[in-house]
């Protein structure tokens, strides 16, 4: 499948590749040259059968059919999407189309197909990862230089999530979200160890010395939430499943609780409950309201990962 922008001013078709920085600056991978648009203003990143838009802290916002873009989001065809005031159509029609009943092979005319998709409600152990400090990184950095970092980061989470049996479910700029479809004890124990890793010295170290330069007196750490709830598993596209549910909401609220707290990893109540050796791993930090909840959450903190500045 090809996909691409189609300028809404100009005759132009833009084909994304599976990885698109989006931004003014020049050795971006999509440039803009709009006042409107950020040096590094968005990713397109594909996964699967979808492409995923995310802002990456621009000044001014991206949109999806009139809409911000706060978290990533999954195109459409025919989606209105909006950088400054460049404004696109997204096409991810196949390139050999059927022709309708006129005959013309325009993609204006689309039959409504009904996937019937299966959804699942499943007890499943959550993680949320962000880096902290990337926007602030990002604008002493040219486009290229991020984009490969967020190419090796994404890699570096790979590795670790998926050796550990986690399904990663999309990529968020600079954030990732990940699932295991069970909440065994020994799920938990891998969840646990992919937060270490990921939000460790060792991964903190890697990204100091590959992308910091010396006269940049900056840091980036990974931050992590972890949690554990009934989400529903269900598939968007053909091939391509997602988790969405309150659950999920609450892991990305305890991975900003983090940056409150000033500890690398946070994990709710949920995540220990049931689990006794898990007590062992982590310590209480108290109870906290968050945003969109009627309860305050408990709360716990990752006991042996090095403290970071934050």
């Amino acid at each position: 499948m090809q996909a691409k922008l189609k300028s809404l001013k100009k005759e132009i078709d833009i084909v994304l590749d599976d990885f698109n920085l989006i931004g003014r600056s020049s050795d971006a991978s999509i440039r803009l040259v709009d006042g409107g648009v950020s040096r590094q203003h968005a990713t397109i990143r594909r996964d699967g059968q979808l492409f995923w838009v995310s802002d990456l802290g621009s000044a001014n916002g991206s949109f999806i059919n009139d809409v911000v873009v706060s978290s990533a989001r999954a195109l459409r065809h025919g989606d209105r999407v909006q950088f400054g005031t460049s404004n696109f159509v997204f096409d991810s029609v196949e390139e050999e189309r059927p022709p309708n009943e006129s005959g013309d092979n325009s993609t204006h005319s689309l039959k409504t197909v009904n996937l019937d998709l299966p959804v699942k409600t499943v007890r499943t152990t959550l993680l949320v990862g962000d880096l902290s400090n990337f926007s602030a990184l990002s604008a002493q950095l040219s486009a290229e230089e991020v984009a490969a970092m967020l190419r090796e980061w994404y890699a570096q989470c790979e590795d670790v999530l998926k050796s550990r049996d986690a399904i990663i479910d999309k990529f968020i700029g600079d954030g990732v979200f990940a699932y295991w479809p069970d909440d065994a004890p020994s799920t938990r124990e891998k969840a646990t160890e992919a937060a270490k890793l990921l939000s460790g010295l060792e991964a903190h170290e890697f990204l100091k010395r590959k992308w910091l330069r010396k006269n940049m007196n900056l840091e980036v750490h990974c931050h992590i939430g972890l949690n554990i709830g009934d989400v529903a598993l269900g598939a968007m596209a053909r091939g391509n499943t997602t988790a969405v549910g309150e659950a999920v909401n609450v892991t990305f609220r305890i991975e900003s609780l983090t940056r409150k707290l000033q500890v690398p990893v946070l994990a709710s109540d949920s995540f220990l409950k049931g689990w006794p050796n898990g007590r062992q791993l982590y310590q209480n930090v108290g109870i906290y309201p968050v945003k969109g909840q009627p309860d305050p959450l408990e709360v716990y903190s990752l006991i042996d990962v090095p403290a970071m500045a934050f």
